[in-house]
């Protein structure tokens, strides 16, 4: 047997990768990036350098990959390094998915991500605040005192939502998330109240806030599920509600609104079937040798009729049924001609009466 070749070394393939970096070759830097990848990778770094080169070079599927990759890895401080407001690997590799999606013109996972990574810089006591002089513990103080101030608004819109003023009590958790935009239980609350409010398009944002800075509370799907089969995307809501039981498999509160999510998944379906079934049966009207055009300005032309078989519930012994309004389409075409047949008939009776009445 031949020998086999001994693997690249690492430190080897780096140090290509940097040289080639230094005059901007990032074709020559991804070509030793991609073995630095294929080796078992045992850093994020080899990743994150892949993804900024592929940033450079427009190919932003990967950069997304890459970065998905280093979020896996525990997340660590980068030393030396303070890039767009980033400290840790998982901001860094946020800030080019951000860029990445940017440009794949997916506005709304664009700022999710810049979202991810400015929550894991609040959360470290690292993200920029207006006064540059304050030291540490100065800016731990101002922190936790704006988090207690969050928390009294979060109580006084309580008090206000168990006494069913919603707007009052939307007004006090939006106050409360002045002072901490990151505090998902203030989402979960504005969320619930902008549902009783019925204004679902803004609930949904702050069901997915919920979602984003608290992937493993099950709240913010519920909330999202419930806002989806308000607004009948009754299969969206399906997916979110599985996404839930998936991380709380006991929770009875998902499993609840999953079954009736369902159950009206299975009605439209059957609704479905039955209206295919009754279209195979109808037949088809003849043509009478109409052209397209005559066929169209003959719809345009119809009146609708409607006809409520009942104003009662059926029943028998079978069970019972709700009436529905049955929708007859009748153009003017046909009353005319209904009209004119009625007629002749009308007056053939009149001259047989004629007739007979004359030969008597």
């Amino acid at each position: 047997k031949e020998p086999q070749a001994p693997p690249p070394d690492p430190m080897v393939l780096l140090a290509e990768a940097q040289e080639f970096l230094k005059t901007e070759n990032f074709e020559g830097a991804l070509e030793k990036f991609d073995e630095l990848c294929a080796l078992p990778v045992q850093s994020p770094l080899p990743l994150l350098s892949r993804a900024t080169c592929r940033l450079q070079l427009k190919k932003y599927e990967g950069v997304v990959e890459d970065s998905e990759k280093v979020l896996k890895f525990l997340n660590t401080d980068i030393e030396g390094h303070n890039e767009e407001g980033c400290t840790t690997v998982h901001s860094l590799a946020l800030m080019r998915m951000a860029k990445a999606y940017k440009e794949l013109g997916k506005v709304d996972e664009a700022k999710n991500a810049v979202m991810r990574k400015n929550v894991i810089e609040h959360k470290l006591g690292r993200d920029k605040n207006d006064n540059e002089d304050e030291d540490q513990e100065e800016r731990t103080k101002r922190v936790q005192e704006e988090k207690d101030m969050a928390e009294e608004w979060k109580e006084k819109g309580n008090a206000e939502f168990k006494e069913q003023n919603w707007n009052k009590a939307l007004e006090f958790y939006r106050n409360g998330l002045g002072y901490d935009l990151y505090n998902p239980k203030l989402h979960s609350n504005a969320c619930l109240t902008l549902i009783k409010l019925k204004r679902y398009t803004q609930a949904l944002k702050h069901a997915e806030q919920c979602i984003l800075l608290e992937p493993t509370w099950v709240k913010g799907y519920y909330l999202k599920g419930l806002i989806l089969s308000s607004e009948s995307k009754i299969e969206q809501a399906k997916e979110v509600l599985q996404k839930a039981l998936s991380i709380e498999p006991d929770n009875k509160q998902i499993k609840d609104l999953l079954e009736e999510v369902e159950a009206r998944v299975d009605y439209v379906e059957s609704r479905l079937r039955r209206r295919k079934a009754a279209d195979k049966q109808q037949p088809a009207n003849p043509s009478d040798g109409k052209d397209s055009s005559d066929s169209a300005n003959e719809k345009e032309r119809e009146v609708l009729v409607e006809d409520v078989d009942s104003d009662e519930d059926y029943c028998n012994e079978d069970g019972c049924r709700t009436p529905k309004k049955i929708k007859l389409r009748v153009t003017r075409k046909q009353i005319f001609d209904t009209v004119v047949e009625v007629g002749a008939a009308a007056l053939g009776i009149a001259v047989v009466w004629w007739l007979v009445s004359d030969s008597d």
